[in-house]
């Protein structure tokens, strides 16, 4: 919850307004099958490590002055998600940018309001908006260039089929995703012991 301090790290008084963008897709097994749990499918989102806590986290971040939400939205999760543009072609960033600008219209608002951030003091603190993006047949956010493991920074599709270890309360709005899709909701089971187990990967 907010916490006693008066200092911190963000920006004004009172709520710091964020984004956070929850990129899904169904796990599917090698013949491309959805992978179900109790008769559930099974998703997975793309997590980003934050190597300052040891976990992973959905993107996202503070909104700039002005900033419009679905700005925020698509330049948060290509700044932490995405390779760079300087590593890719310019016929393929006229791709990427093609398919973010469709893509980001479909998205679904799963949670808006306070999140129990380390960052919070009692006179601020971050509130986000939480809009999940679904990959329902695996032939959009899928085919997008997600950042490889680089030694603390890098993204990666992580599967929902066990509890979650996540930054602040984000495996709450996990959580509400897999409820929007129907999709089996395993938070309530015992956590993985290290956000460090998708790094060995």
């Amino acid at each position: 919850g907010i916490n006693a301090e008066y200092g911190g790290s963000l920006l004004r008084w009172g709520p710091n307004h964020a984004a956070d963008t929850v990129v899904t897709r169904w796990m599917r097994d090698g013949a491309g099958k959805v992978i179900t749990i109790d008769n559930k499918p099974v998703m997975e989102f793309v997590g980003v490590y934050r190597p300052s806590t040891n976990e992973w986290a959905i993107p996202g971040g503070r909104m700039k002055p002005n900033e419009k939400m679905f700005d925020v939205l698509k330049r948060q999760f290509s700044e932490e998600a995405l390779e760079t543009m300087e590593d890719v072609s310019d016929l393929e960033q006229k791709r990427i940018g093609s398919m973010l600008k469709d893509h980001f219209n479909l998205g679904i608002t799963v949670y808006k309001g306070y999140v129990d951030d380390p960052r919070n003091t009692d006179n601020a603190w971050i509130e986000t908006t939480a809009v999940n993006y679904h990959d329902s047949t695996g032939n959009t956010f899928s085919n997008l260039p997600i950042r490889s493991n680089e030694e603390g920074h890098g993204a990666q599709w992580i599967p929902i089929d066990t509890n979650l270890d996540l930054y602040a309360n984000h495996e709450w709005i996990i959580e509400k995703v897999c409820y929007h899709r129907d999709a089996y909701n395993p938070i309530k089971t015992p956590k993985r012991q290290s956000s460090q187990l998708w790094l060995a990967q």
